[in-house]
């Protein structure tokens, strides 16, 4: 049986002799994920074990964080601009912030600078720094390199906010998606400006498809933030999704396989929720922040779509970035580092049942969802 949440804290601030978890907003967060595994991992304490270390490991990264903050003579400065690539998974979003973050202009996320988040990175001596790996390689289903962007989940995973879609815990999933996410991001903020406080730039290049949920409250933290969102043909994103996220999970907890088709569906129904938000929130937002770009016209012109973002977000696009986007798109080109395989029908779907659960995005971004196999 995994600890309740009171327990959980007070061991948590035993074993490190610290007190303060930061700014409200987390305890939900917590009891709602202690609740659904309660009720989602009954029988499985394999898994209850592991999740229960995990929140451990958040709740300890936590009070170092508020730690390091009283230690600081100044507070680190804020978030200067943040450009945000967001859009249903397998769209091509990895891709695209790989391409452009390679203007070191931005400050992207690097995995080793999140485990664990304190120390920050100092820009003098980060290529040595212990958390960093000597190497780090990809698969046929993600682009990973050392110093690569990769997506923030880990801080919203801190404020106990994550969509946690690679656990097996649909009551978590549920309360997720209607929950008010404003916590989150102002804790968000704290974590950014902590690590580019010896590591600058202070303008951001950030990814998540989960964003497609929450846009409104991103928005209240970062009236600044512009957004790039990417589409592709759903016959492929719903699928290579499902065999993403159950190759995740499985990794995670081995010991648990789920019913592929109730699997598929709650995917399906989960994105398709997501991207009816996104066009609720962009009706208000206002149509001026937001940019589509199609995987399609990411992997036949990578040059010219950087170009269309650089432009979009009011940067210059140099010739020397220009000249890496070139290198690195000739690179990494589809099947560069195999073949994803995947198909609706092992999660018990068809085109059809996509098309119709996706009907309102479709009628809206259905151009730009052309075929890209």
């Amino acid at each position: 049986m995994i600890a309740s949440p009171d327990t959980l804290v007070d061991r948590a601030r035993q074993r490190t002799g610290l007190d303060d978890l930061g700014p409200d907003g987390w305890q939900e967060g917590l009891e709602r994920l202690v609740t659904a595994a309660a009720a989602d991992l009954a029988g499985d304490e394999d898994a209850r074990a592991w999740l229960e270390a995990t929140i451990d490991e958040r709740l300890t990264t936590r009070l170092q964080v508020e730690q390091w903050y009283r230690e600081q003579a100044e507070a680190p400065p804020p978030v200067d601009d943040l450009l945000v690539i967001t859009g249903l998974p397998r769209t091509g979003t990895t891709a695209l912030h790989y391409l452009l973050a390679l203007d070191p202009t931005f400050r992207h996320l690097r995995g080793w600078e999140l485990k664990p988040v304190v120390p920050p990175p100092e820009l003098a001596t980060e290529a040595d720094d212990p958390r960093r790996p000597s190497e780090r390689s990809g698969s046929a289903q993600h682009i990973a390199t050392v110093d690569g962007p990769v997506e923030d989940g880990r801080i919203h995973a801190l404020a106990f906010r994550n969509g946690e879609l690679v656990l097996p815990l649909p009551s978590y999933s549920a309360w997720w998606r209607s929950a008010d996410h404003r916590s989150a991001f102002t804790y968000h903020e704290r974590i950014l400006r902590l690590l580019h406080s010896s590591r600058p730039p202070t303008t951001w290049l950030l990814k998540s498809p989960q964003y497609v949920y929450q846009l409104a409250d991103m928005s209240g933290q970062y009236p600044q933030a512009r957004f790039v969102v990417t589409h592709r043909d759903l016959a492929a994103v719903v699928p290579s999704t499902c065999s993403v996220v159950l190759a995740s999970r499985q990794t995670r907890l081995p010991g648990r396989t789920p019913d592929p088709v109730a699997f598929g569906r709650s995917l399906l129904d989960h994105w398709a929720e997501g991207v009816e938000r996104m066009i609720a929130a962009r009706a208000v937002l206002g149509e001026d922040r937001f940019l589509d770009v199609s995987q399609a016209e990411l992997e036949s012109d990578p040059s010219g779509t950087a170009e269309r973002v650089f432009a979009f977000a009011g940067r210059p696009l140099t010739d020397e970035v220009r000249a890496a986007i070139e290198r690195w798109s000739a690179g990494n080109r589809r099947g560069a580092r195999g073949e994803h395989r995947y198909r609706a029908d092992e999660f018990g779907l068809t085109e059809a049942d996509i098309n119709v659960a996706f009907a309102p995005y479709l009628e809206r971004y259905g151009d730009l969802c052309g075929s890209t196999a």
